[in-house]
């Protein structure tokens, strides 16, 4: 089941959000992520948060109707409004998590909302973060990727060195290399024929979709 989630990040485009909600079971909005909802009049199923950042009117639009469920949580708090509505995605039984509205001017945040794609990894969920110009996954696993002739990807360590990646079928190949933190070597690679093949023995890979 897919779930797409709303956060107070950059706004999606009206495009990127109904191009998600074409075959998702719920939308869950953060906060002023309701913001862009309210502009592209779209009605979040779940509406979540301490409500400190969204603009008032959106606010009142939402709790007067009646599909849209308003859950108010205190500003001080162990978690973020992100993290509050993955676990709502969470507890719902979603199996494929699409958090858009979680990159944007505040690093800090995405480094965090980089956390949570750990976290569903973790519980065998599907995760990515989308905005308009990038797709971000975390894998444990080798993978197989499609992009169009000539399209960007990019390859990061998240929290541990990735041992004998291989790249197969993209522009720059490589073959049993130890990726370690901060190593750019696999930054900026590009599709030739639609599939890349990857391959890693261990560790947590951030893949990257990335475009101008």
């Amino acid at each position: 089941m897919k779930i797409v989630i709303v956060s107070g990040g950059e706004a999606p485009s009206y495009e990127l959000i109904k191009n998600e909600l074409e075959d998702s079971s719920f939308l869950i909005c953060a906060d002023s992520g309701g913001n862009c909802l309210y502009e592209y009049n779209i009605l979040p199923n779940y509406l979540m948060g301490d409500f400190d950042s969204i603009d008032r009117k959106a606010l009142e639009f939402f709790k007067e109707s009646p599909k849209c469920c308003i859950e108010t949580y205190p500003t001080d708090k162990d978690f973020t409004d992100t993290e509050l509505v993955l676990n709502k995605a969470l507890e719902l039984g979603g199996t494929e998590i699409i958090l858009l509205g979680c990159t944007g001017t505040r690093i800090d945040h995405l480094m965090g909302n980089m956390g949570m794609l750990l976290k569903c990894l973790k519980l065998n969920i599907n995760a990515y973060i989308k905005d308009d110009h990038n797709c971000i996954q975390i894998v444990d696993k080798p993978i197989k990727i499609k992009g169009k002739k000539g399209e960007t990807f990019s390859l990061h360590c998240y929290g541990e060195n990735v041992e004998n990646l291989s790249i197969k079928g993209a522009k720059y190949k490589l073959q049993e290399y130890l990726l370690k933190i901060g190593d750019p070597r696999t930054i900026s690679n590009e599709f030739l024929d639609g599939e890349v093949e990857i391959n890693f023995t261990s560790g947590n890979l951030m893949v990257f979709y990335s475009k101008d």
